[in-house]
């Protein structure tokens, strides 16, 4: 293919991409209220959230409506996605795009599902009750329901840490042994990044972000060393 026949493809699964994102935040909008309950349920009892401004009720909608549309669309998105580095792959390689797709769409809905059933509900009450009774918190609803999806965004995509690994070594980009060598380094780079995601400092929230990372990085190095071991029948052959 050309270059230009590279760039109309590109656009073309762009587009497809954008509508299924749009269709999807379309159903999201239609729940959005009990979409906005199930993401209240951490708070304990006695919070409540409320609108500071005029446009923030829309806001909020918009907010809850593309994220969890983002969710729902991911499948058709990861699909867009390998239908076009596919042609660049060998036709072994191609046999990896149902899996890689349907791992990548669950990978980040178990993120998304981890954050706001484990991280969350331990770490507002600790958020919320760092001045006790010296302060009366009123939560705006806009910055409540940023915060959450910014949590869960970035559950999602360090969920899709094995995902990536176990791709990038059948492409043969990596393999164990060096993340092995760059463990450390990686520890480092994620416990910075935990300490962006949590700026309030305390390290019961920073190891509620840091630790989950720590573990994916080490089940990713077992996911591909997984993927690089071959049958024994294959290796047998090889050796004759």
């Amino acid at each position: 293919m050309t270059l230009i026949e590279h760039l109309s493809e590109l656009r073309t699964r762009l587009f497809i991409g954008l509508v299924s994102w749009i269709v999807a935040a379309g159903i999201a909008f239609a729940f959005r209220f009990d979409l906005l309950e199930w993401l209240r349920a951490p708070l304990p009892p006695d919070f409540t959230l409320n609108a500071f401004g005029v446009l923030e009720p829309f806001l909020v909608s918009m907010n809850i409506s593309a994220f969890f549309g983002l969710v729902l669309a991911a499948p058709m998105i990861g699909t867009q996605v390998w239908g076009f580095i596919a042609p660049a792959l060998y036709q072994e390689e191609k046999r990896w795009a149902v899996p890689f797709v349907f791992f990548t769409a669950a990978a980040f809905a178990l993120g998304v599902v981890f954050a706001r059933y484990v991280v969350l509900p331990l770490a507002l009450p600790i958020l919320l009750g760092f001045l006790g009774s010296e302060a009366n918190v009123l939560l705006s609803i806009g910055d409540y329901i940023s915060k959450l999806i910014l949590y869960m965004a970035v559950f999602g995509i360090l969920f899709e840490m094995p995902v990536l690994a176990f791709l990038l070594a059948r492409l043969g980009f990596i393999n164990a042994a060096i993340m092995r060598e760059y463990r450390r380094y990686a520890i480092v780079v994620g416990c910075v990044a935990a300490a962006v995601v949590t700026p309030t400092g305390d390290p019961f929230n920073f190891a509620l972000v840091a630790l989950p990372l720590v573990v994916l990085y080490e089940l990713s190095i077992l996911v591909v060393r997984a993927s690089q071991r071959r049958p024994v029948d294959q290796l047998s052959l090889e050796e004759k």
